[in-house]
């Protein structure tokens, strides 16, 4: 089983400061949160490019802290932001399921 997290580029930019660490991890919950409700609150018609906008937003954050499998979940709610609702549900519920992860992951860090 793979973490949820690959730390690894994360750390060479931060030279394995902790402190800044948890200051990006903090971020990127926080962030992420916002992401998530948004996406929630945007999964019907006429709010297609704002679904756009949030995954693909959430999509350059967790690539960016090494949240590989989320971001590529991420990416496909992008390119899919034209679904109906019914498949947006499905999509979010698995991006949701993998934040878990990540969440947990980056609290026992």
């Amino acid at each position: 089983m793979t973490d949820a997290v690959n730390l690894e580029n994360l750390r060479e930019m931060t030279g394995g400061d902790k402190d800044l660490e948890k200051e990006l991890f903090d971020v990127f919950l926080t962030s992420s949160d916002d992401c998530l409700t948004s996406l929630k609150d945007n999964l019907g018609a006429g709010d297609e490019e704002t679904w756009r906008t949030q995954a693909h937003a959430w999509k350059g954050m967790s690539l960016n802290l090494g949240a590989e499998t989320l971001g590529k979940l991420c990416s496909e709610a992008q390119m899919n932001h034209i679904a109906p609702q019914d498949e947006k549900e499905k999509m979010l519920a698995t991006i949701e399921a993998e934040y878990e992860k990540v969440k947990t992951y980056l609290k026992n860090v």
